[in-house]
């Protein structure tokens, strides 16, 4: 069973995506479709409030980060962004489950790299 873990999907990462993290039972809301073209100040915004780790493949949020500080950051960097590998990826990053939080972590199919959002 998942952890407590709260998360909110950027734009870019999918419906599919979505829908199969909610089937496996994790608290996630996706931008996609409650929020389609919100700025990314919008997103953190959001993320602050509802207390989310912001899930993402745009690199900006790595920079909005430091100076905006959501509760977590993944920031997906795979090689493959088909679907099936881009959810393989993101569950990699989930099993490190509340460890998240606070914490920007970048993660491809073979390396998961983090670091304080404010060190």
């Amino acid at each position: 069973m998942p952890q407590r873990l709260k998360l909110l999907l950027g734009e870019n990462i999918g419906i599919r995506v979505y829908e199969e993290l909610r089937r496996r039972g994790f608290d996630v809301q996706s931008i996609m479709l409650e929020r389609r073209g919100a700025e990314d100040a919008e997103v953190i915004k959001i993320a602050r409030v509802h207390n989310k780790v912001i899930v993402t493949m745009d690199k900006d949020f790595g920079y909005l980060a430091v100076s905006q500080t959501p509760p977590g950051l993944i920031l997906l960097r795979p090689k493959d962004l088909r679907i099936p590998n881009r959810l393989r990826t993101i569950l990699r990053a989930l099993e490190l489950g509340e460890r998240l939080y606070g914490y920007i972590t970048v993660v491809t199919e073979t390396i998961i790299r983090r670091r304080p959002i404010n060190p």
